[in-house]
């Protein structure tokens, strides 16, 4: 009987018809990233706790204001940074982690919510509770379900429809070819633009593959890519191919390496 490889890569194809490869992170750099994500906010809710205490003066109902902001900034800090920067919290970034849905695209406020919700089933049980009030929790259920899951996802992460995977930055050695009347972007107005290493890449793959397609496909690929990018600099273009070829050029002027997504394009089925 041949046996099958372990594996944590998951292949995702998106509605531009490129595909990406994704390494999902394991337990150890997850564990890692939310304890420097756990330190973060310790900070944030003691300096609040000492407001709260020195404004209450250590009356009863102080404690339970206590409990309510730390739900805050327990529930609010991963759902709001994970929504707002683009799946990645500090931790994460630490680490090379970011936070993404199954079909390869960002979070959204609603899936950033229900996955760190749920972080409440995925700490049970509790191990220890700070002033009785504060339970700690071990992550038990959560390690659990991550260890029966082939993609490494807690419930949360089921239940959004959403995955942890690592971010891997490989450098490129040179352009691939481009159109010689591309537009000019200089690389401060690309990394102004909040375009992404992602979305980088997904240019960069779209003319190393260029070759590979009918003009008429290239040219339906191309307004299939830019049309976003195009709407978030706030720029228009005569041609996506050329707008495309700009970005690029401006975008590696700006960085020397672009998020390492193994990606093919593919053309007509």
């Amino acid at each position: 009987m041949t046996q099958q490889k372990v594996t944590t890569r998951v292949y995702v194809e998106t509605p531009e018809q490129i595909d990406f490869t994704f390494e999902t992170a394991g337990i150890g750099s997850r564990a890692l990233a939310y304890l420097i994500d756990l330190m973060i906010r310790a900070v944030v809710l003691a300096i609040a706790a000492t407001v709260v205490f020195f404004i209450t003066g250590g009356a009863a109902f102080g404690i339970g204001l206590v409990s309510v902001i730390s739900f805050l900034i327990e529930w609010g800090y991963f759902t709001l940074i994970e929504w707002l920067n683009d799946g990645v919290t500090p931790g994460k970034r630490a680490l090379g982690l970011r936070v993404v849905r199954t079909n390869g695209v960002s979070v959204d406020l609603y899936r950033s919510a229900m996955r760190n919700l749920l972080r409440a089933a995925d700490g049970f049980p509790p191990m220890f509770a700070f002033f009785d009030v504060l339970p700690f929790p071990s992550y038990a259920v959560g390690i659990f379900v991550i260890f029966l899951t082939a993609t490494n996802r807690r419930i949360g992460d089921l239940a959004a429809d959403t995955m942890v995977v690592v971010e891997e930055r490989k450098g490129i050695d040179k352009l691939p070819p481009l159109p010689s009347d591309a537009m000019q972007f200089p690389a401060h107005q690309v990394a102004a633009s909040g375009i992404t290493a992602r979305e980088m890449a997904r240019i960069d793959a779209f003319f190393r593959r260029k070759r590979l397609f009918s003009a008429q496909r290239g040219d339906e690929l191309a307004e299939i890519v830019a049309a976003p990018l195009a709407k978030k600099m706030g720029v228009t273009y005569a041609s996506p191919v050329l707008f495309l070829a700009g970005l690029l050029q401006g975008g590696y002027e700006d960085r020397a390496s672009y998020a390492g997504i193994d990606m093919t394009l593919k053309g007509n089925r």
